[in-house]
């Protein structure tokens, strides 16, 4: 059948899927409330934590790229049940992992402004964004490594603990906020860098929860931190092929988001916020989006370690059909959504008027747009086919959706919904190109050990 309709197959999606929504759901909502929390300081605050927030996302993009090329080898090698193979890769993801991480330390916590300029030309936003920039780069090497952790114990089905931990720290993150923005319980009132305080606190929690019971209890995947130091050896060259075209695939991706909002900085502030603000909107859709690929490429990853190659090739099938309708589905939901949702700031009515213009054109986008998710982050990248993908993300984004954008902005001077149009293109397209390559077939490759 094109389709599967056994009950342990779906079982296992939404066993592996839903505690990542729900995590995705909690990481966003601690950069949601920043938002919200100092959405009544006016444009230039908003502007300043969305900077600082983008160079953020940026780094987690870095961190799912790590996370994710880790994914790739160790779901094959569970699903063959090869255990030292599997230590061996989470050592090398770590390794690297934290060598990354430093230089993001070093970089948001000494060079603050110039991280912001890249983002902005204008000073009022750099001025008020840099203590809250210095203060967020504290957390970049303990969410590498958390992350990390988080994605390794997915490929053997553990998703409980990093769930918890992010809930815990979505709780902290809110109380903090609380503290510190409005100086309440007698703290003093910080407003936008009370914001970084609750966010470095709920994020240094989560890696002494995640990181720390990896390391130390977790038993399926048995990692402890002896194994830190040991040689990849054979797995040396497996990793240069598979994982690391996913690091650089994502950190690719997330540049150029990095760059879309360059764009938008360099053009207003009140674009920047109006992208900000629809951006808090449509990440609850790409949290499903990345549940959803997430689990696909673990269970595609362990079928096809199994050695059952036609049963992974109808997993695919199915999973391509619910993305589409999740895609169509979830359209009027979020129209619903968008006028309570816009009344939650203070914001001049220009800038309301250009979030709800994005918000509109990424509704028209979304079938195609979750397809693309869940075929390129999780059909293609469980079947190891992650060189492709590398070429896949880099052509449609980077000579494709930039270019245009950026003559959008800057030389044909379009309005901000055209502009946010062709920057947000690439995905649609990727949609297609990368279709096309699921039914060539070509996108399965096992992974060996030696």
């Amino acid at each position: 059948m094109f389709v599967l309709r056994d009950r342990d197959f779906y079982k296992k999606t939404l066993v592996l899927m839903l505690p990542v929504i729900l995590q995705q759901l909690i990481t966003i909502g601690i950069n949601f409330l920043d938002n919200i929390m100092i959405g009544s300081f006016g444009e230039v605050s908003i502007a300043a934590a969305a900077f600082s927030n983008q160079a953020y996302a940026f780094f987690q993009f870095i961190c799912m790229g790590l996370g994710s090329g880790a994914v790739v080898m160790s779901s094959q090698f569970w699903g063959r049940k090869e255990r030292e193979p599997m230590l061996a890769t989470a050592a090398l993801a770590l390794r690297v992992t934290a060598v990354i991480c430093l230089v993001f330390t070093l970089l948001g916590m000494v060079w603050p402004r110039l991280l912001l300029r890249a983002f902005t030309n204008d000073p009022a936003v750099v001025a008020r964004g840099e203590s809250y920039m210095r203060l967020i780069g504290v957390t970049f090497l303990l969410s590498g490594l958390s992350s990390t952790a988080t994605y390794l114990m997915r490929s053997v089905g553990k998703v409980r603990i990093p769930l918890v931990g992010s809930a815990i720290a979505f709780f902290l993150n809110l109380f903090f906020n609380w503290v510190f923005i409005y100086g309440k319980l007698g703290a003093p009132r910080l407003e936008l860098l009370g914001a970084a305080v609750g966010t470095v606190i709920a994020r240094a929690f989560e890696f002494f929860f995640v990181f720390g019971f990896f390391a130390v209890k977790e038993d399926s995947f048995g990692f402890r931190l002896k194994h830190f130091l040991l040689p990849g050896g054979p797995l040396r060259r497996q990793y240069v092929k598979f994982s690391l075209p996913v690091l650089f695939s994502d950190t690719l991706l997330g540049l150029s988001l990095t760059l879309v909002s360059v764009i938008y900085g360099h053009l207003s502030a009140e674009i920047s916020a109006a992208n900000s603000i629809a951006g808090s909107l449509v990440r609850l859709t790409t949290v499903v989006n990345n549940g959803m690929s997430g689990a696909s490429a673990i269970v595609i990853g362990n079928t096809i370690g199994a050695g059952d190659i036609p049963l992974s090739k109808r997993q695919g099938n199915t999973y391509i059909l619910i993305s589409f309708l999740f895609g169509l589905i979830v359209i009027p939901p979020l129209m619903a959504l968008t006028g309570p949702y816009m009344r939650l700031y203070t914001i001049q009515p220009e800038t309301e008027a250009i979030a709800r213009t994005m918000l509109r054109i990424n509704y028209l986008m979304l079938p195609l747009q979750t397809v693309a998710f869940v075929i390129s982050k999780g059909i293609l990248r469980g079947g190891g086919d992650t060189r492709f993908l590398l070429l896949a993300d880099s052509s449609c984004v980077w000579f494709i959706s930039l270019p245009l954008g950026a003559l959008a902005g800057f030389v044909w001077h379009l309005s901000p919904g055209w502009v946010y149009f062709l920057l947000a293109v690439e995905f649609p397209l990727k949609g297609i190109v990368c279709f096309i390559r699921y039914c060539t077939g070509k996108w399965i490759q096992e992974v060996r050990a030696s």
